[in-house]
């Protein structure tokens, strides 16, 4: 992620209430995550590229001040004829000024338990990747060129694990839209966003952001070619503590291959300190940097 912007001001229990109606949520949630929301600045009208940018720099702010992440979801992988086969993950991420931390370990079947990804993301220079595998006890990692690659067989390269920091990217509003979902309508920004950065699997991506919640509601990936490859849609959204919207089903769908990875969150936590040990009572404690090592990747202290 790109630097933060610092927020300035927290929601009041009245624009709580139109706001959750806004984004399609049936009760009004009070900011309990401490967290204010950012001021919506006046944004340049004039020039696509500006007001693109702009956008895209805005939503950053937005979903900002979360601090850390746990989640506990299960993988589903379904091949062109529509056969699945089903895996268990856990996933961290760390929440940086100078770029996110996170792992994702599977969990089960046994053949790939305990198979890890370890991602540092860099606003400036190439994240940095790395892949433990249990049955090598090895920690290998993932060259440039190597991160178009899927990983493990889903339809999400480790590439996609990467957040999609701002400054990576050339922006364009190419419109204000609506999205059509399963849930209704969503009111969108419909941003062009073009990677800067080599070792890419892609030649644009165009993102759907919703105009009021700031969340990317559809993600569509272009090859190299310029041809549609994948479409990423984000549904079953929860609001956070009242403050931050996250998607409890993402799949992701190879037009190309007809082959689609479907993630379903059973368990979604953000900022752990908000939460208790259900054992002891205590706030549980806020992840550290010694948890985002390649020590930490292979499951040793």
């Amino acid at each position: 992620m790109t630097p933060k912007g610092a927020p300035t001001r927290y929601l009041q229990p009245m624009r709580n209430f139109v706001f959750a109606l806004i984004a399609g949520v049936t009760a009004a949630q009070e900011n309990t995550s401490g967290v204010p929301i950012p001021t919506t600045p006046e944004f340049d009208r004039t020039d696509p590229q500006v007001h693109g940018r702009q956008l895209a720099e805005y939503a950053d702010r937005y979903d900002s001040g979360w601090r850390d992440s746990y989640a506990r979801s299960s993988i589903t992988l379904f091949d062109a004829n529509g056969d699945s086969v089903q895996r268990d993950s856990v996933q961290l991420i760390l929440e940086k000024d100078a770029g996110d931390k996170s792992i994702v370990r599977f969990l089960t079947p046994a053949e790939i338990k305990g198979v890890a990804a370890l991602t540092h993301e860099h606003p400036d220079t190439t994240d940095d990747s790395w892949l433990y595998l249990p049955a090598t006890k090895r920690v290998r990692r993932i060259s440039g060129a190597n991160k178009t690659a899927s990983f493990q067989g889903t339809e999400f390269t480790y590439e996609d694990l990467s957040n999609r920091i701002v400054s990576k990217y050339e922006w364009r509003l190419l419109e204000e839209s609506e999205l059509q979902t399963a849930d209704g309508a969503r009111p969108v920004y419909v941003l062009q966003a073009k990677p800067r950065y080599r070792d890419t699997g892609y030649s644009k991506l165009i993102v759907y952001l919703h105009r009021e919640a700031w969340r990317q509601e559809r993600v569509e990936f272009f090859d190299r070619a310029g041809r549609l490859l994948k479409v990423l849609n984000n549904r079953k959204w929860r609001h956070r503590h009242g403050r931050f919207w996250r998607a409890e089903q993402i799949e992701m769908t190879n037009v190309q291959t007809k082959k689609r990875t479907v993630i379903d969150a059973s368990t979604q936590m953000l900022n752990l300190s908000l939460y208790t040990n259900a054992r002891t009572g205590e706030p549980r404690p806020n992840l550290t940097d010694k948890q985002f090592t390649t020590v930490a990747l292979t499951g040793r202290r």
